[in-house]
């Protein structure tokens, strides 16, 4: 009975070593460390890493659509979006990536309150959609009251729609 313990477990230990590793995602890395090393070397407003960068996005969504269910689909997806909204000044499309996570992925992620909150700031800083702000702030803070980023969420409600005049005046009267 022992032996067949040992066969058992050795079978399974072989096989989770010989899971496929997914080639989809050495891609994905590979882009990732093109940009860190063209940041550095040719600065990222460069024609090079404006192409890995948008290389990564397209690569990280058609990841996404091929293995929805993977674990690192919202951490993928969140890179995206940041790329762009950040490189490509297309905020919108990002804030569809990140509505994407929080409809799919929805107290399932730990990412998934992060990429909710960034939907939110998307729509107040770049996009100046106070409603949806708004909108998007609130939600956040009916999914995920207790979360280290609803304290920010409040804050930006209470905020929201002010000029910096208006803030720095109630930050005198304050004091």
């Amino acid at each position: 009975m022992r032996w067949l313990h040992i066969v058992v477990g050795s079978v399974g230990l072989w096989v989770g070593a010989c899971e496929p590793r997914l080639p989809e995602l050495d891609e994905i890395e590979g882009y990732q460390r093109d940009l860190r090393k063209l940041v550095n070397s040719e600065g990222a407003q460069s024609s090079a890493f404006m192409t890995t960068a948008l290389k990564l996005a397209r690569a990280e969504e058609a990841f996404a659509r091929k293995y929805p269910n993977h674990p690192d689909v919202p951490k993928l997806l969140i890179e995206a979006a940041e790329i762009h909204a950040t490189y490509f000044g297309d905020p919108s499309r990002a804030v569809e990536i990140l509505r994407g996570i929080d409809l799919r992925f929805r107290q399932r992620s730990d990412l998934a309150p992060k990429a909710l909150f960034y939907e939110a700031f998307l729509y107040e800083n770049a996009l100046a959609d106070t409603a949806k702000a708004r909108e998007r702030y609130e939600a956040f803070l009916r999914y995920y009251p207790g979360h280290e980023l609803a304290k920010d969420a409040r804050l930006s409600l209470q905020n929201l729609g002010k000029t910096p005049d208006q803030l720095l005046k109630e930050l005198l009267r304050e004091q």
